[in-house]
């Protein structure tokens, strides 16, 4: 029998660990600064790492932020899986999800602020043909397949919770991809409100305006 080889195990969790205080640094030095100010100076410095050895994980900052985005999506779909699964209503699971995707953007507002206003940095780090505007009229820019695959298993499992609902009876039957595109939709836009943002709420009061008002839309007994 092979023996089994610990010296690696232990060396790829230290990678693994490594890798983690990185992001976390360059997570906080990109929230403090922005994208463009950011440097992988500030970032070896705030993880206590040496340049030379942040090299050897990363080869620049652009790398780093494509992979904090990539976490986070990978985070909400792992969370958004396990509320799926839970043994409660539909409806209940709807409002888990809006609590937590509301809660997540509330944690990476300054993350999530960079794509609004360092829009030819987000093009150089996800790709995009340069000669295209990040936010056309027409259609919705290019997304790498890597985060596309992510979105669309995230909105797949909104779209599951839905289906649940119609089919226990609390949910009228309405289109359920339609519906899934609209709850996204709410909750994207409740939480980049641009200009129209004059007013602040609670985590509380995101959940439940906006579950009360999607729920009205396709809740069975609307009197309820």
């Amino acid at each position: 029998m092979k023996k089994k080889d610990f010296r690696a195990e232990r060396k790829q969790h230290r990678i693994e660990e490594n890798k983690i205080f990185i992001l976390k640094a360059a997570e906080k030095i990109f929230a403090q600064k922005g994208f463009s100010l950011a440097t992988m100076d500030d970032i070896a410095e705030e993880a206590q790492f040496s340049k030379a050895t942040l090299y050897r994980y990363y080869k620049s900052k652009s790398e780093i932020f494509f992979e904090i985005i990539y976490k986070s999506f990978e985070e909400v779909l792992q969370k958004t899986k396990k509320i799926k699964k839970e043994e409660i209503s539909a409806e209940k699971k709807l409002r888990e999800l809006i609590y937590y995707v509301s809660s997540y953007y509330h944690k990476k507002k300054n993350i999530s602020r960079i794509f609004i206003m360092e829009k030819s940095a987000v093009r150089k780090i996800l790709n995009l043909n340069s000669k295209e505007q990040f936010l056309p009229l027409s259609k919705h820019p290019p997304i790498p397949a890597i985060f596309k695959a992510k979105m669309e298993e995230i909105f797949n499992i909104m779209c599951e919770i839905i289906k649940e609902g119609i089919k226990s009876g609390e949910f009228r039957n309405v289109d359920i991809r339609n519906a899934g595109f609209i709850l996204g939709a709410m909750i994207r836009g409740f939480h980049f409100r641009g200009p129209m943002q004059d007013a602040e709420f609670s985590l509380e009061e995101s959940t439940e305006l906006l579950h009360s008002f999607f729920l009205y839309g396709i809740k069975k007994d609307r009197k309820a």
